[in-house]
């Protein structure tokens, strides 16, 4: 009965996710390939052993093969599905001639391979404004909603309730973009800017001080300037941010500090430093109650921590906190414009967040332990699938959509960026590159290709054993 429940829940959402996004990748190739006139003579979802089959009126052949991971469209001219070695053409007619890849002009075959990675891309940014506009964005407040502990935050002295605004500088806005800078963080010791919500009580007094270009006398103040003493007079409209708290006032034995956020005063919102002023000269007998943002930055050193997320331990660098609320779908009926822009944004930051992973390992600032292969997609797919619903499923499907078309841009050999960089090189010499040299280049870029793949592998069984003896 397990196998059965875990072949529901894994084998099959893996499937359907595969053969989606590689169906979009692969058709991207066709219709680009068509629109240009290149004849298409297989279009195959899998490899290996044909299991059904039907040829178009165009003579292109589609079939579905044995082994679900990966896929092919392969073009007249080409020797094999990988695309890399071209077949002779002695015994195609002339007008057949015209529709061989390899008779194409370098523009028309930078098309067809970029056309492949970039349908990846339209088909996340179309997914994401669906989901956005129809059930919204999902959002998780960057609020703390607990520590855990004896990790990390707890040790650093991070609260339930603080804001967290940066990491290393990286703006968090949500949640998840704190767990991708944690993730991403070079080093374990990083500085975690965060706001903390607080509230003073105080009255007015009456004082003597000096603004630097004039004194004030006997007039009854609580002590918050927004800009150095001799400026203030004419700063009267800046943001609520205390910039200088006077000594000895009542703002200083209260305990409020230079950089301190002030949002409201006994309830009354504060836009600008003259709507705090204007309400102290109105209420200068009154008990103020001021509610507050403090900014503060904290060192923190992260560490590798066992937690459960529900389906058995794992070990993962963590910052050691919780969030604020579950899971849910924000900024509900949004304009088809305002999901259209968080669609472009989301696309944008997940391959700003991938680059970054890259370029870090190619830097040796990262191992390359977090490299995943097809048995780690198959286990996010199916916990997804179990935990999340339809919803969280295809919003992971996007997410991969990015990645897997990102990833088939970067300039490998054998991959679609490597063959961009060749057409691009044809493109500029005016003619088309030596047989024997691109055969090199197409072995060195097939045994990046392996060795990342044995990579991804390892990593992948190690993580699965690890998965199963910490149950």
């Amino acid at each position: 009965m397990e196998i059965l429940f875990n072949i529901l829940y894994y084998v099959i959402p893996f499937i359907v996710l595969l053969g989606i996004l590689v169906f979009v990748h692969e058709f991207g190739h066709f219709l680009i390939a068509r629109l240009l006139g290149v004849t298409v003579t297989d279009f195959s979802l899998g490899f290996g052993k044909e299991l059904w089959s039907r040829q178009d009126k165009h003579g292109t052949k589609w079939k579905i093969s044995a082994i679900p991971l990966g896929g092919y469209c392969q073009f007249l001219g080409d020797a094999d599905a990988s695309s890399t070695t071209n077949a002779d053409l002695s015994a195609l007619s002339e007008e057949q001639k015209k529709g061989a890849f390899q008779a194409q002009k370098p523009w028309k075959k930078l098309a067809i391979a970029v056309a492949g990675p970039l349908f990846n891309y339209l088909f996340a940014v179309v997914v994401f404004i669906a989901l956005f506009y129809s059930v919204g964005r999902m959002v998780i407040p960057s609020i703390v909603g607990g520590t855990i502990a004896g990790e990390a935050a707890e040790q650093a002295g991070i609260m339930a309730g603080d804001r967290i605004v940066s990491i290393n500088g990286h703006e968090t806005p949500d949640f998840q973009a704190i767990t991708n800078e944690v993730m991403l963080a070079e080093t374990d010791d990083v500085v975690v800017n965060v706001e903390r919500p607080m509230t003073l009580k105080l009255t007015a007094e009456e004082m003597s001080f000096d603004l630097g270009d004039r004194q004030i006398n006997n007039e009854k103040v609580i002590g918050l300037l927004s800009m150095p003493k001799n400026d203030e007079e004419k700063n009267q409209n800046l943001p609520p941010v205390v910039h200088h708290v006077i000594e000895n006032s009542p703002a200083a034995k209260a305990g409020f500090a230079r950089g301190d956020i002030l949002q409201t005063i006994n309830g009354v919102a504060l836009n600008s430093f003259t709507d705090l002023k204007k309400y102290v000269n109105t209420h200068e007998n009154e008990e103020f109650e001021i509610a507050f943002l403090r900014p503060i930055a904290f060192a923190v050193t992260l560490r590798d921590s066992e937690y459960d997320p529900g389906d058995g331990k794992v070990k993962r660098r963590l910052l050691g906190i919780t969030s604020s609320q579950e899971v849910s779908f924000a900024e509900k009926n949004m304009s088809l414009s305002a999901a259209t822009k968080a669609g472009l944004k989301e696309t944008y930051d997940v391959t700003v967040s991938t680059l970054r992973a890259i370029g870090q390992m190619i830097s040796g600032k990262r191992g390359g332990k977090e490299v995943g292969g097809i048995i780690r997609i198959a286990e996010m797919s199916g916990d997804v699938s179990k935990k999340g619903g339809l919803l969280s499923f295809v919003y992971f499907m996007a997410l991969l959509s990015v990645n897997l078309g990102m990833l088939n841009l970067l300039p490998i050999p054998v991959l679609d960026g490597g063959n961009v960089v060749i057409f691009v090189i044809e493109m500029i010499i005016g003619r088309e590159l030596n047989v024997k040299i691109k055969d090199y280049i197409f072995k060195f870029g097939l045994l990046i290709i392996l060795a990342i793949m044995v990579l991804a592998t390892w990593n992948d069984i190690v993580h699965l054993i690890g998965r199963f003896f910490d149950k």
